[in-house]
């Protein structure tokens, strides 16, 4: 049978009034129906939309600054176009020295705070086993290809702080605590980042028992832990100085997960107010006492990240999940690491053979198949590692099934039953015992049976007699005057011979089992 086509028309065999009216509780809608009828459902979000959307603009903004900035400014380039870009994005925010990009930086602390807190409270002490492994196994590939590129003097980019290998300087940068030692060896520019998300990771850890019974403690603990850090900087040794200037950016952080508590109802609304305005506080201090900051871009651009972060999640109901921007997120971590050493050799080695431009759009195309070879083979492998190892029981494959030992003897089936398997939830009813035995058949003699007569073959039954059967001298009528038949005949005089509809009006007294014999009676007789 053909299925209909999807119309919008409403059915011929309405009325228009009728067709006007939509059914009570159900707006009216001219969509498109399928098939079946139904209307095609929208698919549901697994993932935080604006967070995807954030990473993904993120990435790609850092990745613009440190082409447009490092490279095309530092080298003399000629590319009006950017300039362009520039005047209308980096100059108005005061960013002209590390570009617009500037603002990706702290969005990334706000999404971690967000986002990581909660994960902590479920994982608890696997939280370390699951981030470890997602945030190093990406690590020690870029250290390695930087050490290659290294020792091919392919020329890989550089702070401008010592590039020297040896196994300890790939172990420290490997684990990005070179960040935290004096003299400082960096082989990864843009990994200064991933050192404060360590130490938050670490923060998280340490407080994660009062984090669970009193958040708003934790809170307070975690801005009293980085206000004693900062101020006490020039204490104990320049390493310790670097590690303050790492700490001076948990702030961004705790207002991402200030956000979170609040939203979730972990901590009240005023409460939530006054720690953000503590975190923003410690945030522009560092910026004050100079922890670290190359230009007074660095508060306006939490403001902003901030900003946008709340639009972000105001618009989150309304916003779809694009599989660009899944994918974009996802990727968001390698593109970061590993788009300034891939453009800057690939732009050394094909710009004194062409135009900028051409060059430009060839680093960027060797930028993104790196960048997909190290998410398929070396981040999302790290992924399914860190879920496998940090949820032990989701993951374990079921074990074989125990083969039966032939020398124990089988179990006696039990035969089938022909009685119908009982439905589901249904209770199965035991007959109940009839407490009353079945009454004794009558013995019946041979004169007290009647043969009723027969009819010989062919030939018709008399339509003016009726067969009449009744019990054999066992009871009396009610009245006295008649017999069990009924209590009086048609002509009104009574007696035993009543009439059928006598006896079905009358009370029915004689017994079923009785013996019964017959008699013919005429209507009227």
């Amino acid at each position: 049978m053909a299925a209909a086509k999807p119309t919008t028309q409403p059915s011929r065999g309405r009325s228009q009034p009728d067709r006007d009216k939509a059914p009570a509780g159900r707006p009216r809608s001219r969509a498109l129906t399928t098939k079946s009828g139904s209307r095609p459902k929208s698919p549901e979000k697994n993932r935080i939309s604006f967070i995807d959307i954030g990473r993904g603009l993120g990435a790609l903004l850092v990745f613009y600054s440190h082409i447009v900035h490092p490279w095309v400014i530092a080298k003399g380039e000629n590319a009006p176009y950017l300039d362009f870009i520039e005047a209308l994005t980096t100059d108005p925010m005061h960013m002209s020295k590390q570009g617009i990009g500037q603002i990706a930086v702290p969005f990334f602390f706000l999404v971690s705070g967000y986002v990581v807190t909660p994960i902590a409270l479920k994982q608890g002490l696997r939280f370390a086993i699951n981030r470890g492994i997602r945030v190093y196994a990406p690590m020690l590939f870029v250290v390695l290809l930087t050490a290659l590129m290294l020792v091919t003097n392919l020329h890989p980019p550089s702070t401008g702080q010592s590039q020297e290998l040896n196994p300890l300087t790939l172990f420290t940068n490997t684990a990005l605590v070179n960040y935290l030692v004096f003299p400082q060896v960096v082989l990864v520019p843009v990994a200064w980042t991933m050192i404060v998300e360590v130490i938050f990771y670490l923060l998280l850890l340490a407080i994660l028992p009062v984090l669970r019974r009193w958040v708003w403690l934790a809170i307070a603990l975690e801005l009293t832990f980085i206000f004693v850090v900062m101020m006490s900087r020039g204490q104990l040794g320049a390493s310790y100085s670097l590690f303050a200037v790492n700490v001076s950016y948990l702030p961004a952080m705790i207002i991402g997960q200030i956000i979170w508590a609040t939203t979730k109802q972990k901590i009240p609304l005023w409460t939530g107010g006054v720690f953000a305005g503590v975190a923003w506080s410690l945030y522009v201090l560092a910026d004050i006492v100079g922890l670290g900051r190359i230009d007074t871009s660095y508060n306006l651009s939490l403001a902003v990240a901030v900003l946008f972060f709340m639009m972000g999640y105001f618009a989150e109901p309304k916003l779809r999940q694009w599989p660009f921007w899944t994918a974009m997120s996802e990727r968001s971590y390698s593109l970061y690491l590993l788009h300034m050493l891939v453009s800057f050799v690939v732009l050394q080695l094909l710009r004194p053979i062409m135009p900028f431009p051409i060059a430009a759009i060839i680093a960027i195309a060797v930028v993104f198949g790196v960048v997909e070879l190290s998410y398929r083979f070396v981040e999302r492998p790290s992924h399914a590692l860190a879920r496998r190892l940090s949820h032990p029981h989701r993951d374990r494959a079921p074990g074989p099934v125990p083969k039966p030992d032939p020398k124990l003897a089988p179990p006696p089936t039990a035969k089938p039953s022909r009685e119908p398997a009982p439905r589901p939830g249904a209770q199965r009813l035991e007959p109940r015992p009839n407490p009353r035995p079945a009454p004794k058949p009558v013995p019946v003699t041979e004169a007290e049976t009647a043969e009723l007569p027969r009819t010989p073959r062919g030939r018709a039954a008399d339509p003016d007699q009726t067969i009449v059967t009744r019990a054999v001298g066992r009871h009396r009528a009610p009245n006295g005057t008649g017999g069990t038949g009924g209590t009086g005949g048609t002509n009104g005089t009574g007696g035993a011979s009543g009439t059928l509809s006598g006896q079905l009006g009358g009370q029915l007294s004689g017994r079923l089992d009785a013996p019964r014999r017959s008699r013919r009676v005429t209507p009227n007789g």
